[in-house]
């Protein structure tokens, strides 16, 4: 996609158009270059397994973070250990999540983008140990601190590496596989956790030993097969400008301008062999060394820089769409809250009766649901998308895929309506399931269209915006998981959902002003995020 010089960042040229007014095929953003070193043009294979790789991190992470729920009656039973001390450990694991990504985020740009995935690798290993053998609150509480940074790095720098390897038109679906991950994790974590512990010859503690053998398993995957994909594009692309003598246009204007300047910079770039850079492949070692520093350092010093990027991180803040980002996933994470906690509480008693494999059981709609959004965000979004930029003269718009979001603001808030109400008065099983169901549909599409909307406004900034997203997700974990039991118990759980379904109705439809003043704010705030991304440019 490229860019329009007038136009503030997030509005881009999708299909630009021939002399005779057809569109041509969709601009690559970023622009590829001939290294063979450069991830996006790696083989399909290859992106393929990096792609694998991080999605079983991504999902391993969100697993590790719910999996003590399915544990938490036997927990309460056996040791003691009351339900308010366990909500404090869950309200710890969200700390370690948001703190996690927060402290971690300098990383990717200083040392490479593979030392945080070891980092969470083996904080989940300790986090995992820690639950296995707990037998006071304190190691409880402790456990669940690891398993959150554990799962820190699928907040943010899972994103940032696929945004490495895949261009700009390919991010909507390539997010959807990313939530499917981590809800996916989310949803079927309990599910196994819950049959595991109702295993009389394994029990509860076998969820932590489990984690610890997949969390070891991935560690193992992730040292010796996923790549470093740190390359520093603009080095690259201004060494080939000093020996070409190339000079690569300011963004156009029109689009008769775009094609001009695109066959203009295809002619000059067929160049003689001799004039090209010399960039050798990397060696295995290189590629997968632990540490790899930038191309360009700073002259500050390592942690200069590191605490600069800490101070820098958080003026994400003022961009819109990661406030608007991190409200739709915090909202979808606070329901997450409640309606596990419901399930935990009430459905081991009458009329249901339950035991751990059938609360677990009660996972398998949402996944049912969360894969038919995450299929409608996603895949459909992508074509959504495209049409409506062939209808604006090839241009698109980043709050062109918000429109997707308005029909989860009714299917969301029924769903929450289905089940609350259904668990307070006692109704069948099939509504509340269904209930469920309408619940992860809106959980998979809320998430992929949000975050792929943040992307697409704050391309050259994801890693960031995605901490900013992460912190404001986890402050909403953090608080409606300590207010979740105390206001379950002071009212009516019909009441509780009746208004968590017009605080989903309310936060979906907030995807209305976006649509209608999002490129406004945009344009208001382009100089800052432009003076952001420079920000980036430590050296």
């Amino acid at each position: 996609m490229t860019s329009l010089g007038h136009e503030p960042p997030g509005t881009v040229l999708l299909f630009p158009r021939s002399h005779n007014g057809a569109y041509q095929d969709i601009v690559l953003r970023p622009k590829p270059t001939d290294s063979p070193n450069d991830p996006l043009t790696w083989s399909k294979w290859r992106k393929a397994w990096h792609t694998f790789v991080l999605i079983l991190v991504t999902g391993l992470g969100a697993g590790l973070s719910t999996c003590s729920g399915a544990a938490s009656y036997a927990t309460t039973n056996q040791l003691g250990i009351s339900p308010n001390a366990f909500n404090v450990a869950v309200a710890i694991l969200f700390v370690g999540i948001g703190g996690g990504t927060y402290l971690m985020s300098p990383i990717p740009r200083l040392l490479g983008r593979r030392l945080p995935y070891i980092i969470s690798l083996v904080s989940g290993i300790a986090g995992s140990i820690m639950f296995a053998k707990v037998q006071r609150t304190g190691l409880l509480i402790a456990s669940q601190l690891f398993m959150g940074v554990a799962e820190s790095c699928s907040e943010a720098m899972v994103q940032h590496s696929l945004s490495d390897i895949f261009f700009e038109h390919q991010r909507g679906s390539i997010m959807g596989l990313y939530v499917l991950a981590i809800s996916g994790g989310t949803f079927l974590s309990p599910l196994i956790s819950g049959f595991i512990a109702a295993n009389p010859s394994l029990g509860w503690r076998w969820t932590g030993w489990l984690g610890l053998i997949c969390t070891t398993a991935a560690l193992v995957l992730v040292i010796f097969t996923l790549e470093e994909t740190t390359f520093d594009r603009d080095h690259y692309l201004a060494l080939v400008g000093e020996i070409s003598g190339v000079q690569l246009e300011s963004d156009p204007l029109d689009e008769k301008q775009v094609e001009i300047n695109l066959n203009n910079v295809e002619q000059q770039m067929q160049l003689p062999q001799r004039e090209q850079v010399c960039t050798p492949r990397q060696s295995y070692r290189q590629r997968f060394s632990i540490i790899k520093t930038a191309a360009t350092s700073s002259k500050y010093g390592l942690f200069r820089d590191y605490l600069f990027m800490l101070r820098h991180t958080p003026r994400c803040f003022i961009f819109p769409a990661v406030l608007f980002s991190g409200l739709q996933w915090g909202a979808q994470m606070s329901f997450l809250t409640f309606y596990l906690t419901v399930e935990d509480i009430n459905y081991y008693g009458p009329p249901w009766n339950y035991g751990d494999a059938g609360v677990a059981v009660m996972n398998v709609p949402c996944l049912i649901g969360l894969s038919i959004g995450i299929i409608y965000g996603g895949v459909f979004g992508d074509y959504f998308v495209a049409w409506k930029a062939k209808r604006n003269g090839g241009v698109v718009e980043a709050e062109y895929r918000l429109w997707l979001i308005i029909p989860a603001s009714f299917i969301g808030s029924a769903g929450l309506l289905l089940f609350g109400i259904g668990t307070d008065r006692g109704w069948h099983w099939p509504l509340i399931y269904f209930g469920l169901g309408c619940i992860g549909f809106t959980w998979g599409c809320s998430g992929d269209i949000s975050l792929a909307y943040m992307q697409q406004a704050y391309p050259e900034a994801i890693l960031e915006c995605m901490v900013g997203v992460a912190v404001i997700n986890n402050i909403f974990g953090c608080a409606f998981t300590f207010g979740a039991g105390p206001w379950l118990d002071g009212q009516k759980m019909t009441n509780v959902f009746v208004v968590l379904a017009v605080l989903n109705f309310l936060v979906s439809m907030a995807a209305g002003p976006m649509i209608y003043w999002g490129k406004r704010l945009r344009i208001l705030t382009a100089g800052r995020y432009h003076k952001f991304v420079e920000g980036l440019k430590y050296s």
